[in-house]
Formats: C-alpha cells, structure tokens, sequence
C-alpha cells in the first residue's frame, strides 16, 4: 500500500479555519491554549492533525463543532468557515442543527459516548427523529442500510442490542454509523482507534476511507500515530504546543519534515524489525509455566452455558534479564494469562513457579511472601496509583509493608524518581499533577521498588503517545540492564513487541498458535494469525527513520 496521491487543487473548500485563537474564558490575560491555527480541507480530502498530548488537537476539533467546555473555553479570535459559512457567528441552536446535517464527529472512546441503557439501534435512530420526518419504517431501513454500510454482522440482532453487549471494534462502527448517517459534508475523527486493536483499527481505518469515497465527505482525523497517518491521510497538519508547526501533503511530511518536532515524532514510531538477538543467560529460569489454563464456568443454576476456556496450555520459561512478548487481539488470553501469573485471578489448570515455588495454587496468605518477587505494571496509571496518595506514599507502601524503614524506603524512592527521570520535588505531589507518560514511569518505579525477580508489563505503553511510548520501553529496557529483571510484555501491538521482546507468544482465543525467539517469529512468521497481525501494523509500509517506501512489503 502506497501513500495518497491525490490531487484536489480543484475541489470546493469544505473547512476553512483562519487564525484560530482559543483561551481560557472571561479573561484574555493569560496565554491561549491556540495560537492562530489555520488549516483547510476540500471535498473527499483527509486531512490529519497530529501532535501529542496536549497539543492542541482535540480543542480545534471542539471549537469546530461548537462543543468548547462552557465557562472554561472559549474562542478569542478567527474563523471557522463550514462551505463558505462561519460556524462561529451561529446560534446554539443553529449549531445543534448543523453538527446532525452538516457536519459529525467520532469518539476516541464509544462506550463512554453511547447510552449504556440503550439499544444502539434506537441511539442510531435518535439522529433521524431529531433532524428528518421520516416514517417510522423508513427510519428503520436507513439505520439497518447505514449498519450494513459499515459492515456490521448480522444487523438485526445488532439492533436490538446494548453496547456492552458488542466488541470495541462494533461500537466504533455503530459511532460511525451515527455520524453518517445523514450524510453530513465533513467527518471529524478524534483519535478513532487508539483504544482497539490493531486488526479492528485497520478495518476501521480501511471503512473510513471506505465511506468517505463513497459520499465524498471531508474527514480531519486526529491522531498521534504518524503510523495510521501514513495509511489515511491526504495531506497533514503537525501541533505542538497550540501552534501548527508543519503542514503538507503526506508525502512531503514524511519524506522531507522541515522540522525537528515532525522528525522526532517519525522517529519515535516503533518498526517491525525486531531487536537483535541477545544471548540467553545460562543460569535456570527464574519463571516457568507449564499447562496453565483459565476456564469461566457461566450461567446459573438453572440456565447452564458452556464453559469457556480464556486461556489453555500455555508452556514458557523466563530468564533474568529477558523479556517475553505475549501478542494478540482482545480476547486472545493474553492478559488472562498475565493475572493468572499474577494470582489476581486463580488459575484452573496448570503451574506457575516462580524461584522453583509453585504459586498456582497457593492461598493467599502463603502466597503474599511472594509478592515482592513479582510485580505488574497495567495499561492506565492513573487508575493504578491512589489519586488521594502523595507520590512518596505510592512509592514507599510496598517496601514499608514488608519491613524496610521509612528512612530506607524514602531514600529508595528517591533515587527511582532520580531513574525514571522525574524531579525529586515530585514525591510531594498527588497523580493528577502529571501527565500520562509520567505517570506510567511512577508505576514502573512502584513495581520495581520492591526489586522483583519478574515484571508484568499488561499492556503498559498502549494508552500512550509514541514519542512517550518509546521513553518509556527505553526506560524498561535500561532498568532490566541494570538489575535484571525479567519482562513479562503483554501487547496487542506487534511493533512494540519488536523493540523490545527477546521471544514472543502469539495467543488467539486462548490457545498460542506460535512461539519462539521474536527475530524469528516476527521476520519469519508460520501461522496465518500471526502474518495477519503484522499486515495490520500501521505504515508497515514505510520506513519513517529512513524516510522511504519499502518496495518489498
């Protein structure tokens, strides 16, 4: 697959946005969050808006569509045209009417943007009571016409069903569904399919374009990745810091970036060549599992279901100082067999051993000796670390439980803050004064505080921007030169995988369907499951560090 190429000098302007200025409302004293953004996008374009956290990217997209928080937001000065007309000197209502018809946006998260008491049929059917007269049977046929647009199985059950009844990748589709509906002229995407998956994320990307082709809608897709901007966009705007730093056509950007910002963002984007293969160590594992299995017994008394087998057979060793990647879909196992190692859920089958002790089976109290040689780090640091908990007391309650003096224990997590690059100021403060990226390094300094034997990663890095993603796999990396530790790294990103796991488990519906070292298993996969998760890396295609197409892929 080859980067866009298409030439819509000639199309009409959909968006028009000219020198956007965007600050904190009832005062203009303080500096704007937005610094006179400017950006246009024609008919059928896809134009991307990329820049990490706190750029500024989701406020432009909120400003466009006139949902800029009330009382804390507001837009200072410029001009958001929508086909000629200025959105900004709307009224509510008419800004109401216009975000149905004319123009939609897509959610990073649907299952916090749909009613979880509702069907999603009926969620879908809302927009056409609200903005159309149509009959009551037509309305059902174009929502049963729009699900089977985005290819949604077996619409008449999806229908009728609650979000929590559908899988992540369903619920984009039903959001997309709901913001094309009507067949609005521009599509606003904030970040889509940074939560799913990266086989749901391609069919998502693929019926994007999909769409857009089909009703010639003008799409601004928010993103990080400049790995799914190589696979979507048209022509690209970078943020930093509420400025637009760079814009072109995508393949001047990823060619030739101007600037250093836009070079450091490609070269943080993770290939799929693995790391070089290092010795393994000769003394004996530290983990080994063998057969372990997690099967959930549903239903009731008196309505029995099958059982189902979350995970079954999985056989591995792990040695200090290597790292083994667990890979595969949502519901492939892999975290279940993290917290079955873990004993936050209890294994059905199996053994685990840790330092030569089983611990599959372990009660719980026999089991908390143990702990200490075994540490998780889990995807979102922010629901991990106690929000009414100063930084100090995360660190320092794992080791004061187990008989280190406060003294001790300060010290220790003074020099981990001192590790993991963050100021020694920072004890004294609480989680929510940090960003994502921070706070996942405290979570690795919590699990390391108690120098564990081996390290779960579920997960760790996903939620993350890639310029932050890739400090933080170096910072795993440096820490398992230093004290070697052993990483258990469960991941649904192949890519991430490649940078940082000696072996690799490819996992699909709870059974592995191949394993060995990752040069091995990445360069040269044997199972269908595991060349369809390579194929679905975003812009495998190119090679951002070398700023080039690669021919071969």
């Amino acid at each position: 697959m080859k980067l866009r190429n298409r030439d819509f000098s000639g199309a009409p302007v959909v968006l028009d946005i000219e020198n956007l200025v965007v600050g904190l409302a009832h005062t203009s004293k303080n500096e704007p969050f937005l610094h006179g953004i400017s950006l246009r996008i024609r008919k059928g374009e896809t134009l991307c808006l990329v820049g990490e956290s706190g750029s500024g990217k989701s406020v432009t997209s909120l400003a466009t569509m006139g949902l800029l928080p009330k009382g804390s937001l507001a837009v200072r000065s410029g001009r958001i045209s929508l086909s000629g007309e200025n959105l900004l000197s709307l009224g509510e209502a008419q800004m109401r009417e216009m975000r149905a018809t004319r123009l939609s946006m897509i959610f990073q998260e649907p299952m916090t943007a749909l009613n979880p008491v509702m069907p999603v049929g009926r969620q879908i059917t809302e927009v056409l009571d609200l903005h159309t007269r149509l009959g009551k049977d037509e309305k059902r046929a174009r929502v049963l016409d729009i699900m089977r647009q985005v290819h949604l199985p077996d619409v008449e059950r999806i229908y009728r069903s609650f979000p929590h009844q559908l899988s992540g990748g369903q619920r984009q589709r039903i959001m997309i569904a709901m913001a094309l509906i009507l067949e609005p002229v521009l599509l606003i995407a904030d970040e889509p399919t940074t939560a799913l998956d990266v086989t749901t994320q391609k069919q998502i990307l693929s019926l994007i374009t999909e769409l857009q082709e089909k009703h010639g809608t003008a799409v601004l897709f928010i993103t990080h990745d400049m790995g799914v901007v190589a696979e979507i966009a048209d022509s690209v705007c970078v943020m930093r810091h509420g400025r637009v730093v760079e814009s072109g056509p995508i393949g001047d950007i990823l060619r030739t970036p101007r600037e250093p910002y836009t070079r450091d963002l490609l070269d943080a984007i993770p290939g799929l060549t693995p790391r070089v293969p290092r010795p393994e160590p000769k003394e004996p594992p530290v983990m080994e599992v063998s057969d372990l299995g997690k099967t959930y017994h549903a239903g009731s008394l008196f309505n029995r279901r099958p059982p189902v087998k979350a995970a079954q057979g999985v056989t591995f060793t792990l040695k200090r100082g290597r790292t083994l990647g667990i890979v595969g879909e949502s519901g492939s196992g892999k975290s279940t067999v993290a917290r079955s190692i873990m004993r936050l859920i209890d294994p059905t089958e199996g053994h685990v051993f840790l330092e030569g002790h089983d611990i599959a089976y372990l009660p719980h109290p026999q089991l908390r000796r143990h702990r200490k040689h075994l540490q998780v780090v889990f995807q979102d640091p922010f629901r991990s670390l106690n929000p009414r908990w100063t930084i100090e007391k995360s660190l320092t309650e794992g080791p004061l439980n187990y008989g280190i003096s406060r003294d001790e224990a300060v010290a220790e997590a003074r020099r981990l803050l001192k590790i993991v690059s963050l100021p020694e100021d920072a004890l004294n403060r609480y989680p929510h004064q940090f960003s994502g990226g921070q706070r996942q390094r405290i979570a690795i300094a919590r699990a390391v505080a108690l120098r564990p034997d081996v390290l779960v990663a579920d997960e760790a890095v996903s939620a993350l921007d890639v310029s932050v993603q890739a400090q933080v796999l170096d910072l795993l990396a440096e820490l398992q030169q230093a004290v070697g530790i052993a990483i258990i790294f469960i991941t649904h990103d192949l890519r991430v995988a490649a940078q940082i796991c000696d072996d690799v488990i490819v996992m699909q519906r709870g059974v592995v369907v191949e394993q060995g070292p990752a040069a091995e298993v990445l360069a040269h996969p044997r199972h269908e499951y595991t060349r369809t998760l390579i194929d679905a890396a975003p812009g495998r295609f190119w090679d951002f560090a070398g700023r080039r197409y690669l021919e071969a892929s």
